[in-house]
């Protein structure tokens, strides 16, 4: 039973809904609780003994609501529904334009366009403050009836520039870390991880030229599991940073695993699992893989280091070669030096008796061809 109403945030949205697309009513603040009345007199009770986890997440630069959720230790029927998140929330500025109307679009100027995106800010910037200070009020209520019941509330606000975008559903959402959990509530059905509750996260589908990774957490009951796909690459190293700074080990591989499989032969010999040093098989595998590349890279300076080898040889192969052509210089410019002992009279009666020898032969083989051509032949001549 909710009792006593001290502070109401009018004109909030819950999700979710009651009744139709969309509820609207009042939160209030109690003795012992929060209340939502909707304007059509529905209500939901929500006692500070049930909360587990309380979020107040500010209207960001990206988006046009701000949030105050909880997460409930037990279901509660919300209409027809049982469920475990109750979230409220307020649209700040404008949330649909009617871009078909081309009249006003043809009046509003591009001042009036700055106008309206600072009011806007300015609308955003009241908008959170009013939430945080309704935020204030509710812990200040919760510590007062802590001190009977020790059900003291403490809201947990997203950690700047750790957020980062993935698919824990069916569609790509902005998952953001908080102190002491992993959420990402701005859209249904809602993603709420318990950092406590994490055993291990192992990093999926993690190579080179892959742009999107799987990041697979592994909660401590050694049974359940959740993964988050489509995570772009260049969020790993905050997220390790993240995983370091709450104390959660994790690992990284290529191929995706089947941890349904994993996890049931953990359970079957879980003191071989312990003994076999936990989580380090994820680990090995990953180093038997980079050992596997070094042994690659070996062979490669192996086979690059013969090849080099190999061209030793042909460089000896070449040396003997100019051996070879230094020899029969060496006989040639021999027999230069031998002639070049010659005087120049006995040089020039050697040239003498060479061309003599010369046009004797080229006398004696034309004697032949004039004496054939000189020849009668035989049966021509006229009777």
């Amino acid at each position: 039973m909710i009792k006593g109403k001290k502070e109401v945030l009018e004109n909030l949205v819950i999700r979710p809904n009651i009744v139709g697309k969309k509820t609207v009513g009042n939160l209030e603040i109690h003795n012992n609780g929060v209340r939502f009345l909707s304007q059509k007199g529905h209500t939901v009770d929500i006692p500070f003994s049930n909360i587990k986890h309380a979020f107040f997440q500010p209207c960001a630069e990206d988006e046009l609501i701000v949030i105050i959720h909880f997460n409930l230790k037990i279901p509660i029927l919300v209409g027809t529904k049982k469920v475990q998140d109750v979230q409220f929330f307020k649209e700040a500025g404008v949330a649909a334009d009617d871009l078909d109307n081309k009249a006003s679009r043809k009046r509003l100027t591009d001042m009036d366009e700055l106008e309206q995106e600072e009011r806007e800010r300015q609308q955003k910037t009241k908008l959170n403050n009013r939430f945080a200070n309704f935020v204030k009020l509710i812990e200040q209520q919760s510590e007062r009836q802590s001190q009977k019941s020790a059900h003291k509330i403490e809201f947990d606000i997203p950690i700047d520039g750790l957020d980062f975008f993935g698919c824990p559903h069916k569609s790509v959402v902005k998952v953001r870390p908080t102190k002491m959990c992993m959420i990402a509530i701005s859209e249904f059905p809602f993603f709420v991880i318990d950092i406590d509750d994490i055993e291990a996260v192992h990093f999926e589908r993690v190579q080179f030229g892959i742009k999107n990774f799987d990041m697979a957490i592994i909660f401590k009951d050694f049974t359940t599991f959740k993964r988050i796909n489509s995570i772009p690459i260049e969020h790993i190293e905050n997220i390790k940073d993240y995983l370091d700074e709450i104390g959660v080990v994790y690992s990284e591989g290529v191929v995706p695993m089947n941890w349904t499989n994993v996890l049931t032969q953990i359970r079957e010999d879980f003191q071989g699992f312990l003994e076999g040093g936990a989580w380090r098989f994820l680990q090995d595998d990953g180093n038997s893989d980079e050992e596997g590349e070094d042994e690659q890279d070996e062979d490669q300076s192996y086979s690059e280091g013969s090849d080099e080898d190999g061209e030793d040889d042909y460089s000896e192969s070449d040396y003997s070669d100019d051996d070879e052509d230094y020899s029969s210089s060496s006989l040639e410019s021999e027999e230069d030096l031998s002639e070049e002992g010659l005087s120049w009279e006995e040089m020039e009666r050697q040239a003498e008796e060479d061309d003599r020898r010369a046009a004797s032969r080229r006398v004696t083989r034309d004697v032949p061809v004039a004496a054939a051509k000189r020849r009668p032949l035989t049966g021509g001549g006229r009777r």
